[in-house]
C-alpha cells in the first residue's frame, strides 16, 4: 500500500512539473506561437529580446549541441538537435540544415533562422524585439472617410473598379 501511495504521489509531483515547464513554454496572449524562437532567448524575462540576449542563447545552445566541443555539428549531433526542438517546440521547430552541404552545421548555418526572424521582428531596427512588434499590427488601418469607395459594384448592379461622378455618370 505504502508504494502505492509513494508512486502516486511521485505521479503527481511529475504531473504539476510538467505543466508547470509546459506553461513556460507558452507565448503571451496575441503573439504568434513563432515567437517563441525569439522570447526563449529573454535572458531577463522583460518581454525585450535584445540582440545581445540571443548571441548569448544561440552560443549557450550551440555548446550544448556540439558534444565533441569541435566548433562543428556533424551529422548526428544535428539528428539529436532536431530531435530537442521537435520535441520543444513541436510544430513550430525549425530544424538545422547543412546548407552548404559540406558535412558540418557551423555556428553561422544554426543560428541562420533566429538571425532572420530577429531581423524581421526588429520593426524599429534598434536591437530590440519587443512584445508589440512580435504581435504585429492588431487591426487594419480603415480608409480615409473621404476617400471614394471602390467597392467593385455600381448602385445598378453592375460591375465597376472606377467610381463615377454621380452628377455626370462619368468616371472620376
Amino acid at each position: 500500500m505504502t508504494r502505492i501511495a509513494v508512486f502516486a504521489a511521485g505521479a503527481l509531483g511529475f504531473a504539476v512539473c510538467l505543466s508547470g515547464a509546459m506553461g513556460a513554454q507558452r507565448p503571451p496572449a496575441g503573439v504568434p506561437a513563432t515567437a517563441m524562437l525569439l522570447l526563449r532567448f529573454d535572458g531577463n524575462h522583460d518581454g525585450i529580446v535584445t540582440r545581445e540576449e540571443m548571441e548569448i542563447g544561440l552560443k549557450a545552445d550551440f555548446a550544448a549541441a556540439d558534444e565533441n566541443h569541435d566548433g562543428c555539428l556533424d551529422p548526428s549531433e544535428v539528428r539529436a538537435e532536431n530531435q530537442r526542438r521537435l520535441e520543444r517546440d513541436g510544430a513550430e521547430a525549425s530544424p538545422l540544415t547543412d546548407w552548404n552541404l559540406d558535412g558540418c552545421v557551423d555556428m553561422r548555418e544554426f543560428s541562420n533562422t533566429a538571425h532572420s526572424y530577429f531581423d524581421l521582428a526588429d520593426k524599429k531596427k534598434d536591437g530590440k524585439v519587443t512584445l508589440v512588434e512580435l504581435r504585429g499590427p492588431s487591426m487594419p488601418l480603415a480608409p480615409p472617410s473621404n476617400a471614394p469607395r471602390r467597392t467593385g459594384m455600381a448602385p445598378d448592379g453592375s460591375t465597376t473598379q472606377t467610381p463615377t461622378n454621380p452628377a455626370t455618370g462619368l468616371p472620376y
